[in-house]
Protein backbone atom coordinates (compact mmCIF):
# COMPACT_ATOMS: atom_id res chain seq x y z
CA UNK A 1 0.00 0.00 0.00
CA UNK A 2 1.29 3.46 -0.85
CA UNK A 3 -0.22 6.90 -0.70
CA UNK A 4 -1.96 6.40 -4.02
CA UNK A 5 -3.40 3.05 -2.92
CA UNK A 6 -4.97 3.21 0.56
CA UNK A 7 -5.94 -0.21 1.88
CA UNK A 8 -9.38 -1.56 2.61
CA UNK A 9 -10.08 -2.66 6.21
CA UNK A 10 -10.20 -6.36 5.33
CA UNK A 11 -8.76 -7.80 8.55
CA UNK A 12 -10.82 -5.31 10.59
CA UNK A 13 -14.04 -6.46 8.91
CA UNK A 14 -12.83 -10.04 9.22
CA UNK A 15 -12.62 -9.65 12.97
CA UNK A 16 -16.02 -7.99 13.00
CA UNK A 17 -17.44 -11.03 11.28
CA UNK A 18 -15.47 -13.39 13.53
CA UNK A 19 -17.28 -11.90 16.48
CA UNK A 20 -20.32 -13.86 15.34
CA UNK A 21 -18.52 -17.00 16.37
CA UNK A 22 -16.88 -15.45 19.42
CA UNK A 23 -20.19 -14.15 20.72
CA UNK A 24 -21.86 -17.45 20.05
CA UNK A 25 -19.14 -19.34 21.88
CA UNK A 26 -20.24 -17.64 25.07
CA UNK A 27 -23.40 -19.72 24.85
CA UNK A 28 -23.21 -23.43 25.45
CA UNK A 29 -19.87 -24.17 23.83
CA UNK A 30 -16.51 -24.09 25.63
CA UNK A 31 -15.62 -25.07 29.15
CA UNK A 32 -16.96 -27.17 31.95
CA UNK A 33 -19.20 -26.19 34.83
CA UNK A 34 -18.08 -26.92 38.36
CA UNK A 35 -21.71 -27.07 39.52
CA UNK A 36 -22.85 -29.77 37.12
CA UNK A 37 -23.95 -33.14 38.42
CA UNK A 38 -24.70 -36.48 36.78
CA UNK A 39 -28.23 -35.31 35.85
CA UNK A 40 -27.00 -32.13 34.14
CA UNK A 41 -27.20 -33.53 30.59
CA UNK A 42 -30.79 -34.65 31.19
CA UNK A 43 -31.70 -31.15 32.35
CA UNK A 44 -30.48 -29.77 29.02
CA UNK A 45 -32.62 -32.22 27.04
CA UNK A 46 -35.12 -29.43 26.39
CA UNK A 47 -32.49 -27.68 24.27
CA UNK A 48 -32.15 -30.62 21.86
CA UNK A 49 -32.94 -29.60 18.29
CA UNK A 50 -31.95 -26.92 15.81
CA UNK A 51 -32.51 -23.17 16.11
CA UNK A 52 -32.01 -20.79 13.19
CA UNK A 53 -30.95 -17.15 13.31
CA UNK A 54 -30.69 -14.19 10.95
CA UNK A 55 -27.42 -12.24 11.13
CA UNK A 56 -27.52 -8.45 10.87
CA UNK A 57 -24.55 -6.08 10.61
CA UNK A 58 -25.10 -2.31 10.84
CA UNK A 59 -28.84 -2.83 10.43
CA UNK A 60 -28.55 -5.00 7.30
CA UNK A 61 -29.17 -8.74 7.09
CA UNK A 62 -25.93 -10.29 5.86
CA UNK A 63 -26.19 -14.00 6.64
CA UNK A 64 -27.46 -16.74 8.90
CA UNK A 65 -26.51 -18.90 11.86
CA UNK A 66 -27.81 -22.07 13.41
CA UNK A 67 -27.25 -24.02 16.61
CA UNK A 68 -27.90 -27.75 16.81
CA UNK A 69 -27.92 -29.58 20.15
CA UNK A 70 -27.97 -33.37 20.43
CA UNK A 71 -27.57 -35.97 23.14
CA UNK A 72 -25.93 -39.08 21.71
CA UNK A 73 -24.23 -42.21 23.09
CA UNK A 74 -20.63 -43.15 22.50
CA UNK A 75 -19.34 -46.65 21.76
CA UNK A 76 -19.55 -47.57 25.47
CA UNK A 77 -23.12 -46.31 25.76
CA UNK A 78 -22.22 -43.14 27.67
CA UNK A 79 -24.40 -40.09 26.94
CA UNK A 80 -22.65 -37.19 25.22
CA UNK A 81 -23.89 -33.66 24.71
CA UNK A 82 -22.96 -32.46 21.20
CA UNK A 83 -23.38 -28.81 20.26
CA UNK A 84 -22.82 -27.61 16.70
CA UNK A 85 -22.99 -24.01 15.58
CA UNK A 86 -22.55 -22.59 12.10
CA UNK A 87 -22.27 -18.92 11.12
CA UNK A 88 -22.15 -17.49 7.61
CA UNK A 89 -22.01 -13.81 6.67
CA UNK A 90 -21.08 -11.76 3.62
CA UNK A 91 -19.40 -8.39 3.24
CA UNK A 92 -18.29 -6.33 0.27
CA UNK A 93 -15.40 -3.91 0.43
CA UNK A 94 -15.50 -0.72 -1.59
CA UNK A 95 -13.08 -1.04 -4.49
CA UNK A 96 -13.31 -4.83 -4.73
CA UNK A 97 -15.50 -6.51 -7.30
CA UNK A 98 -16.23 -9.74 -5.45
CA UNK A 99 -18.27 -10.39 -2.32
CA UNK A 100 -16.33 -11.84 0.61
CA UNK A 101 -17.74 -14.65 2.71
CA UNK A 102 -16.89 -15.65 6.28
CA UNK A 103 -18.09 -19.04 7.48
CA UNK A 104 -17.34 -20.99 10.64
CA UNK A 105 -18.48 -24.33 12.04
CA UNK A 106 -17.97 -25.01 15.74
CA UNK A 107 -18.52 -28.43 17.34
CA UNK A 108 -18.23 -29.23 21.05
CA UNK A 109 -18.68 -32.57 22.82
CA UNK A 110 -19.34 -32.95 26.59
CA UNK A 111 -19.57 -35.90 28.93
CA UNK A 112 -22.39 -36.69 31.38
CA UNK A 113 -21.21 -34.06 33.85
CA UNK A 114 -20.86 -31.45 31.09
CA UNK A 115 -17.08 -31.65 31.18
CA UNK A 116 -15.70 -30.97 27.68
CA UNK A 117 -14.21 -33.82 25.71
CA UNK A 118 -13.36 -31.89 22.57
CA UNK A 119 -13.88 -28.60 20.78
CA UNK A 120 -13.32 -28.04 17.07
CA UNK A 121 -13.57 -24.98 14.86
CA UNK A 122 -13.40 -24.97 11.08
CA UNK A 123 -13.58 -21.59 9.38
CA UNK A 124 -13.35 -20.26 5.85
CA UNK A 125 -12.09 -16.69 6.14
CA UNK A 126 -12.28 -15.09 2.70
CA UNK A 127 -11.00 -18.31 1.13
CA UNK A 128 -8.34 -19.10 3.75
CA UNK A 129 -9.13 -22.21 5.79
CA UNK A 130 -8.41 -22.25 9.52
CA UNK A 131 -8.95 -25.21 11.84
CA UNK A 132 -8.56 -25.38 15.61
CA UNK A 133 -9.06 -28.48 17.73
CA UNK A 134 -8.77 -28.60 21.52
CA UNK A 135 -8.92 -31.55 23.88
CA UNK A 136 -8.87 -31.63 27.68
CA UNK A 137 -6.42 -34.41 28.59
CA UNK A 138 -5.03 -35.18 32.06
CA UNK A 139 -5.49 -31.70 33.44
CA UNK A 140 -4.19 -29.89 30.35
CA UNK A 141 -5.64 -28.34 27.20
CA UNK A 142 -4.00 -29.65 24.04
CA UNK A 143 -4.53 -27.40 21.03
CA UNK A 144 -3.74 -27.98 17.37
CA UNK A 145 -4.10 -25.11 14.89
CA UNK A 146 -3.86 -25.22 11.12
CA UNK A 147 -4.13 -21.94 9.19
CA UNK A 148 -3.31 -22.05 5.51
CA UNK A 149 0.01 -23.91 5.26
CA UNK A 150 0.94 -23.22 8.90
CA UNK A 151 0.42 -25.74 11.71
CA UNK A 152 1.02 -25.28 15.44
CA UNK A 153 0.51 -27.60 18.41
CA UNK A 154 0.58 -26.38 21.99
CA UNK A 155 -0.48 -27.48 25.45
CA UNK A 156 -1.11 -25.54 28.64
CA UNK A 157 -2.41 -26.36 32.13
CA UNK A 158 -6.14 -26.40 32.72
CA UNK A 159 -6.96 -23.30 34.85
CA UNK A 160 -8.34 -24.01 38.32
CA UNK A 161 -11.44 -21.91 37.65
CA UNK A 162 -12.02 -23.35 34.19
CA UNK A 163 -15.77 -23.15 33.59
CA UNK A 164 -18.48 -22.00 31.21
CA UNK A 165 -21.82 -20.32 30.80
CA UNK A 166 -23.50 -23.69 31.46
CA UNK A 167 -23.62 -22.59 35.10
CA UNK A 168 -25.89 -19.74 34.02
CA UNK A 169 -27.88 -21.93 31.64
CA UNK A 170 -28.57 -24.51 34.35
CA UNK A 171 -29.54 -21.76 36.81
CA UNK A 172 -32.10 -20.44 34.30
CA UNK A 173 -33.53 -23.92 33.62
CA UNK A 174 -33.74 -24.67 37.35
CA UNK A 175 -35.56 -21.39 38.04
CA UNK A 176 -32.68 -20.13 40.21
CA UNK A 177 -31.66 -17.20 38.02
CA UNK A 178 -32.72 -13.64 38.80
CA UNK A 179 -31.65 -10.08 38.08
CA UNK A 180 -28.19 -9.55 39.58
CA UNK A 181 -27.08 -13.17 39.05
CA UNK A 182 -23.39 -13.19 38.13
CA UNK A 183 -20.89 -15.85 37.16
CA UNK A 184 -17.21 -15.63 36.29
CA UNK A 185 -15.04 -18.31 34.72
CA UNK A 186 -12.04 -19.03 32.51
CA UNK A 187 -12.71 -20.71 29.18
CA UNK A 188 -10.77 -21.60 26.03
CA UNK A 189 -11.27 -19.23 23.08
CA UNK A 190 -10.35 -21.11 19.88
CA UNK A 191 -10.31 -17.94 17.80
CA UNK A 192 -7.64 -16.48 20.09
CA UNK A 193 -5.87 -19.82 20.63
CA UNK A 194 -5.74 -19.12 24.36
CA UNK A 195 -7.85 -19.05 27.50
CA UNK A 196 -9.80 -15.97 28.51
CA UNK A 197 -11.70 -14.96 31.61
CA UNK A 198 -15.40 -14.25 31.08
CA UNK A 199 -17.94 -12.46 33.23
CA UNK A 200 -21.70 -12.90 32.73
CA UNK A 201 -24.48 -11.19 34.63
CA UNK A 202 -28.26 -10.79 34.37
CA UNK A 203 -29.39 -7.17 34.11
CA UNK A 204 -33.09 -7.44 33.32
CA UNK A 205 -36.09 -9.75 33.19
CA UNK A 206 -38.69 -9.23 30.49
CA UNK A 207 -41.78 -10.86 28.97
CA UNK A 208 -41.51 -12.03 25.35
CA UNK A 209 -44.28 -11.61 22.80
CA UNK A 210 -45.23 -15.28 23.20
CA UNK A 211 -45.66 -14.82 26.95
CA UNK A 212 -42.45 -16.52 28.06
CA UNK A 213 -40.20 -14.87 30.61
CA UNK A 214 -36.67 -14.07 29.48
CA UNK A 215 -33.46 -12.67 30.91
CA UNK A 216 -31.16 -10.04 29.42
CA UNK A 217 -27.59 -11.24 29.94
CA UNK A 218 -24.43 -9.16 29.52
CA UNK A 219 -21.04 -10.79 29.08
CA UNK A 220 -17.52 -9.86 28.14
CA UNK A 221 -14.04 -11.33 28.10
CA UNK A 222 -10.84 -10.02 29.63
CA UNK A 223 -8.45 -10.62 26.73
CA UNK A 224 -11.10 -9.51 24.23
CA UNK A 225 -13.27 -6.96 26.09
CA UNK A 226 -16.21 -7.07 23.71
CA UNK A 227 -19.59 -6.78 25.42
CA UNK A 228 -22.25 -9.21 24.20
CA UNK A 229 -25.91 -8.65 25.10
CA UNK A 230 -28.14 -11.72 24.91
CA UNK A 231 -31.77 -12.56 25.54
CA UNK A 232 -32.41 -16.07 26.94
CA UNK A 233 -35.89 -17.43 27.63
CA UNK A 234 -36.59 -19.21 30.91
CA UNK A 235 -36.65 -22.55 29.06
CA UNK A 236 -33.04 -21.98 27.91
CA UNK A 237 -33.98 -20.83 24.40
CA UNK A 238 -31.45 -18.30 23.04
CA UNK A 239 -33.62 -15.60 21.46
CA UNK A 240 -30.92 -13.19 20.30
CA UNK A 241 -27.47 -11.83 20.97
CA UNK A 242 -25.82 -8.61 19.86
CA UNK A 243 -22.65 -6.52 20.07
CA UNK A 244 -23.89 -2.91 19.97
CA UNK A 245 -20.37 -1.47 20.06
CA UNK A 246 -19.03 -3.47 17.09
CA UNK A 247 -20.65 -3.21 13.66
CA UNK A 248 -24.06 -3.22 15.40
CA UNK A 249 -24.07 -7.01 15.16
CA UNK A 250 -27.44 -8.56 15.94
CA UNK A 251 -28.28 -12.26 15.63
CA UNK A 252 -32.02 -12.92 16.00
CA UNK A 253 -33.89 -16.23 16.14
CA UNK A 254 -36.10 -16.88 13.14
CA UNK A 255 -37.35 -19.74 10.97
CA UNK A 256 -35.05 -21.83 8.79
CA UNK A 257 -36.78 -20.47 5.69
CA UNK A 258 -36.23 -16.85 6.74
CA UNK A 259 -32.65 -17.48 7.86
CA UNK A 260 -31.63 -19.00 4.52
CA UNK A 261 -33.13 -16.27 2.36
CA UNK A 262 -30.63 -14.56 0.11
CA UNK A 263 -28.89 -11.71 1.92
CA UNK A 264 -27.09 -8.78 0.34
CA UNK A 265 -23.49 -8.27 1.45
CA UNK A 266 -22.72 -5.40 3.77
CA UNK A 267 -20.71 -2.80 1.85
CA UNK A 268 -17.89 -1.32 3.92
CA UNK A 269 -15.34 1.31 3.07
CA UNK A 270 -12.05 2.12 4.75
CA UNK A 271 -12.33 5.75 3.71
CA UNK A 272 -13.26 8.55 6.12
CA UNK A 273 -13.77 11.83 4.31
CA UNK A 274 -12.01 14.86 5.77
CA UNK A 275 -11.85 18.62 5.28
CA UNK A 276 -8.16 18.57 4.39
CA UNK A 277 -6.25 17.93 1.21
CA UNK A 278 -2.53 18.64 0.90
CA UNK A 279 -0.24 17.86 -2.01
CA UNK A 280 2.13 15.83 0.14
CA UNK A 281 0.43 14.38 3.26
CA UNK A 282 3.72 12.73 4.21
CA UNK A 283 4.95 16.28 5.00
CA UNK A 284 2.40 16.68 7.82
CA UNK A 285 4.40 17.56 10.93
CA UNK A 286 1.44 18.54 13.16
CA UNK A 287 -2.26 17.79 12.98
CA UNK A 288 -5.06 18.76 15.33
CA UNK A 289 -8.41 17.04 14.79
CA UNK A 290 -11.76 16.50 16.46
CA UNK A 291 -13.11 12.96 16.33
CA UNK A 292 -16.73 12.09 16.97
CA UNK A 293 -19.55 9.77 16.03
CA UNK A 294 -23.05 10.92 15.03
CA UNK A 295 -26.02 10.09 17.20
CA UNK A 296 -24.30 10.87 20.47
CA UNK A 297 -22.47 7.54 20.58
CA UNK A 298 -19.30 7.95 22.67
CA UNK A 299 -15.97 7.18 21.04
CA UNK A 300 -13.69 4.54 22.43
CA UNK A 301 -10.63 5.93 24.18
CA UNK A 302 -7.55 6.52 22.04
CA UNK A 303 -4.07 6.27 23.55
CA UNK A 304 -1.84 9.23 24.32
CA UNK A 305 1.77 8.59 23.29
CA UNK A 306 5.00 10.55 22.86
CA UNK A 307 3.59 12.00 19.64
CA UNK A 308 -0.19 11.81 20.16
CA UNK A 309 -2.19 13.68 22.81
CA UNK A 310 -5.84 12.73 23.28
CA UNK A 311 -8.23 14.96 25.27
CA UNK A 312 -11.94 14.21 25.90
CA UNK A 313 -14.27 16.66 24.17
CA UNK A 314 -17.86 15.94 25.19
CA UNK A 315 -18.64 12.56 23.62
CA UNK A 316 -15.74 12.96 21.18
CA UNK A 317 -12.01 13.55 21.33
CA UNK A 318 -9.59 16.34 20.56
CA UNK A 319 -6.39 14.91 19.20
CA UNK A 320 -3.05 16.59 18.57
CA UNK A 321 -0.62 14.44 16.58
CA UNK A 322 2.99 15.19 15.62
CA UNK A 323 5.54 13.61 13.35
CA UNK A 324 7.61 11.05 15.22
CA UNK A 325 11.00 12.70 15.78
CA UNK A 326 13.75 10.27 16.60
CA UNK A 327 17.05 10.95 18.31
CA UNK A 328 19.71 8.27 17.69
CA UNK A 329 20.17 6.15 20.80
CA UNK A 330 23.07 3.96 19.75
CA UNK A 331 21.17 0.85 20.90
CA UNK A 332 22.46 -2.43 19.49
CA UNK A 333 20.80 -5.77 18.79
CA UNK A 334 19.90 -8.57 19.33
CA UNK A 335 17.97 -7.56 22.44
CA UNK A 336 17.41 -10.20 25.11
CA UNK A 337 15.65 -8.26 27.87
CA UNK A 338 12.75 -10.26 29.35
CA UNK A 339 10.33 -7.38 28.73
CA UNK A 340 10.66 -8.01 24.98
CA UNK A 341 9.86 -11.73 25.16
CA UNK A 342 6.28 -11.35 23.78
CA UNK A 343 7.71 -9.75 20.63
CA UNK A 344 9.82 -12.81 19.82
CA UNK A 345 7.20 -15.50 20.50
CA UNK A 346 6.08 -17.15 17.21
CA UNK A 347 2.37 -17.30 16.40
CA UNK A 348 0.12 -18.33 13.52
CA UNK A 349 1.06 -15.11 11.72
CA UNK A 350 4.38 -14.03 13.26
CA UNK A 351 7.20 -16.41 12.30
CA UNK A 352 10.64 -14.95 13.08
CA UNK A 353 12.22 -18.43 13.36
CA UNK A 354 11.24 -19.56 9.86
CA UNK A 355 14.47 -20.37 7.95
CA UNK A 356 13.58 -18.21 4.93
CA UNK A 357 12.66 -15.25 7.12
CA UNK A 358 15.81 -15.69 9.23
CA UNK A 359 18.05 -15.79 6.18
CA UNK A 360 16.31 -12.83 4.54
CA UNK A 361 16.51 -10.70 7.68
CA UNK A 362 20.22 -11.39 8.09
CA UNK A 363 20.87 -10.51 4.46
CA UNK A 364 18.98 -7.23 4.85
CA UNK A 365 20.83 -6.00 7.94
CA UNK A 366 24.23 -7.37 6.89
CA UNK A 367 26.96 -6.30 9.31
CA UNK A 368 24.87 -3.50 10.83
CA UNK A 369 24.81 -3.49 14.65
CA UNK A 370 22.89 -0.25 15.29
CA UNK A 371 19.24 -1.19 16.00
CA UNK A 372 17.74 1.95 14.45
CA UNK A 373 19.71 1.67 11.20
CA UNK A 374 18.93 -2.04 10.96
CA UNK A 375 15.21 -1.42 11.52
CA UNK A 376 15.23 1.27 8.83
CA UNK A 377 16.88 -1.17 6.42
CA UNK A 378 14.11 -3.71 7.07
CA UNK A 379 11.36 -1.09 6.68
CA UNK A 380 12.76 0.07 3.36
CA UNK A 381 13.30 -3.51 2.12
CA UNK A 382 9.65 -4.39 2.81
CA UNK A 383 8.52 -1.12 1.22
CA UNK A 384 10.50 -1.75 -1.97
CA UNK A 385 10.05 -5.50 -2.33
CA UNK A 386 6.38 -6.13 -1.52
CA UNK A 387 4.03 -5.54 -4.41
CA UNK A 388 1.30 -3.14 -3.29
CA UNK A 389 -2.32 -4.31 -3.56
CA UNK A 390 -5.44 -2.41 -2.60
CA UNK A 391 -6.69 -5.23 -0.43
CA UNK A 392 -5.57 -8.72 0.61
CA UNK A 393 -8.83 -10.33 1.73
CA UNK A 394 -7.13 -12.99 3.90
CA UNK A 395 -5.21 -12.59 7.12
CA UNK A 396 -2.05 -14.48 6.11
CA UNK A 397 1.20 -15.38 7.84
CA UNK A 398 4.68 -13.98 7.34
CA UNK A 399 5.80 -17.13 5.51
CA UNK A 400 2.83 -16.89 3.14
CA UNK A 401 3.62 -13.22 2.54
CA UNK A 402 7.21 -14.16 1.66
CA UNK A 403 5.88 -16.68 -0.86
CA UNK A 404 3.52 -14.30 -2.64
CA UNK A 405 5.52 -11.08 -2.02
CA UNK A 406 2.43 -8.88 -2.16
CA UNK A 407 -0.12 -7.44 0.22
CA UNK A 408 -1.80 -4.41 1.67
CA UNK A 409 -0.67 -2.50 4.75
CA UNK A 410 -1.42 -5.45 7.06
CA UNK A 411 0.93 -7.79 5.20
CA UNK A 412 3.66 -5.13 5.18
CA UNK A 413 3.36 -4.77 8.97
CA UNK A 414 3.29 -8.52 9.68
CA UNK A 415 6.33 -9.21 7.50
CA UNK A 416 8.26 -6.21 8.87
CA UNK A 417 7.64 -7.36 12.46
CA UNK A 418 8.74 -10.92 11.63
CA UNK A 419 11.96 -9.76 9.93
CA UNK A 420 12.76 -7.51 12.89
CA UNK A 421 12.07 -10.32 15.35
CA UNK A 422 14.32 -12.67 13.37
CA UNK A 423 17.39 -10.53 14.15
CA UNK A 424 16.39 -9.73 17.74
CA UNK A 425 14.71 -6.33 17.29
CA UNK A 426 11.34 -6.06 19.08
CA UNK A 427 8.51 -4.88 16.84
CA UNK A 428 4.78 -4.63 17.27
CA UNK A 429 1.87 -3.79 15.00
CA UNK A 430 -0.09 -0.53 15.19
CA UNK A 431 -3.57 0.07 13.81
CA UNK A 432 -5.42 3.31 13.28
CA UNK A 433 -6.18 5.72 10.48
CA UNK A 434 -3.82 7.65 8.21
CA UNK A 435 -4.26 10.63 5.89
CA UNK A 436 -3.91 10.19 2.12
CA UNK A 437 -5.53 11.67 -0.98
CA UNK A 438 -7.75 14.08 0.96
CA UNK A 439 -9.26 11.45 3.26
CA UNK A 440 -8.36 9.24 6.20
CA UNK A 441 -8.12 5.48 5.72
CA UNK A 442 -7.91 2.57 8.15
CA UNK A 443 -4.27 1.56 8.13
CA UNK A 444 -1.64 -0.61 9.82
CA UNK A 445 2.03 0.09 10.47
CA UNK A 446 4.76 -0.86 12.97
CA UNK A 447 6.34 0.37 16.17
CA UNK A 448 9.91 -0.86 16.53
CA UNK A 449 12.16 -0.69 19.58
CA UNK A 450 15.54 0.87 18.70
CA UNK A 451 16.46 2.13 22.17
CA UNK A 452 13.03 3.76 22.20
CA UNK A 453 9.77 2.76 20.55
CA UNK A 454 9.56 4.39 17.11
CA UNK A 455 6.57 4.20 14.79
CA UNK A 456 7.62 3.31 11.24
CA UNK A 457 5.47 2.62 8.18
CA UNK A 458 6.79 -0.08 5.81
CA UNK A 459 3.76 0.25 3.51
CA UNK A 460 4.54 3.92 2.87
CA UNK A 461 8.31 3.75 3.31
CA UNK A 462 8.46 6.04 6.36
CA UNK A 463 11.25 5.54 8.90
CA UNK A 464 9.27 7.79 11.25
CA UNK A 465 5.55 8.23 10.66
CA UNK A 466 4.09 11.62 9.82
CA UNK A 467 1.42 13.45 11.80
CA UNK A 468 -1.32 12.03 9.58
CA UNK A 469 -1.03 8.68 11.35
CA UNK A 470 -3.61 8.51 14.16
CA UNK A 471 -3.01 5.56 16.44
CA UNK A 472 -5.87 3.48 17.86
CA UNK A 473 -4.22 0.34 19.25
CA UNK A 474 -1.04 -1.74 19.13
CA UNK A 475 0.35 -5.08 20.23
CA UNK A 476 2.42 -8.14 19.29
CA UNK A 477 1.53 -9.93 16.06
CA UNK A 478 -0.60 -12.70 17.55
CA UNK A 479 -4.28 -13.58 17.23
CA UNK A 480 -5.24 -12.16 20.61
CA UNK A 481 -3.55 -8.79 20.05
CA UNK A 482 -4.82 -8.59 16.47
CA UNK A 483 -8.37 -9.25 17.66
CA UNK A 484 -8.08 -6.36 20.12
CA UNK A 485 -6.54 -4.08 17.50
CA UNK A 486 -9.33 -4.89 15.06
CA UNK A 487 -11.88 -4.41 17.83
CA UNK A 488 -10.47 -0.93 18.55
CA UNK A 489 -10.83 0.09 14.92
CA UNK A 490 -13.98 -1.89 14.20
CA UNK A 491 -15.93 -0.14 16.95
CA UNK A 492 -15.75 3.05 14.88
CA UNK A 493 -15.94 1.47 11.42
CA UNK A 494 -18.49 3.25 9.25
CA UNK A 495 -19.31 5.85 11.90
CA UNK A 496 -16.16 7.82 12.70
CA UNK A 497 -16.05 11.50 11.72
CA UNK A 498 -12.76 13.42 11.47
CA UNK A 499 -12.70 17.22 11.56
CA UNK A 500 -9.29 18.79 10.91
CA UNK A 501 -8.88 21.96 13.00
CA UNK A 502 -5.30 22.92 12.16
CA UNK A 503 -2.12 21.48 10.69
CA UNK A 504 1.49 22.22 9.79
CA UNK A 505 3.74 21.02 6.98
CA UNK A 506 7.47 20.36 7.40
CA UNK A 507 7.50 22.14 10.78
CA UNK A 508 6.24 25.32 9.12
CA UNK A 509 3.55 27.73 10.36
CA UNK A 510 0.28 26.40 11.76
CA UNK A 511 -2.56 26.58 9.23
CA UNK A 512 -6.11 26.79 10.55
CA UNK A 513 -9.16 25.40 8.77
CA UNK A 514 -12.79 26.47 8.85
CA UNK A 515 -13.32 23.94 11.67
CA UNK A 516 -11.14 26.09 13.97
CA UNK A 517 -13.70 28.88 14.00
Amino acid sequence: MNEEMPSSPVWITLNGARVLALAGLVFLLPGATQLADAAAVDELAGLVGTQWYAVHLMGQRTGYAYRNVQIVKDAEGNPRLVVEQKVQSRVKLAGLAQDLSIESLITAVYDTNLNPLSLGVRSDEFGRMRQVTAHVVDGAIEVHTRAGATENTTSFPLPEDFGSDLDLMLAILRGEAKVGYRTEFVTFEPDLSRCDRHVMWITEERTLEDGRQAFVVHSHGEALPLEVVSVIANDGDLISFSTPSLLQLEVVQTTEQEALKAAAPLVLSSEIQANLRVDNPRALSMLKVRLDRPGGIPLMELPSTVRQEATPNGEGLLLTVRRHKVEPSGATFPMHDEQFAPYFQPSDLFQPRDPVILETAREIVGQETDAQLAAEKIVQWVYRRLHKVNSEPRLISATEIMEQMSGDCTEHAILCASLCGAVGIPARMVTGIAHARGSFFYHAWNEIYVGQWVEMDPAWGENAVDAGHIRMASGPVDMSALANMALAAGRNLGALKVHVIEYALDDGPVIQTDESR
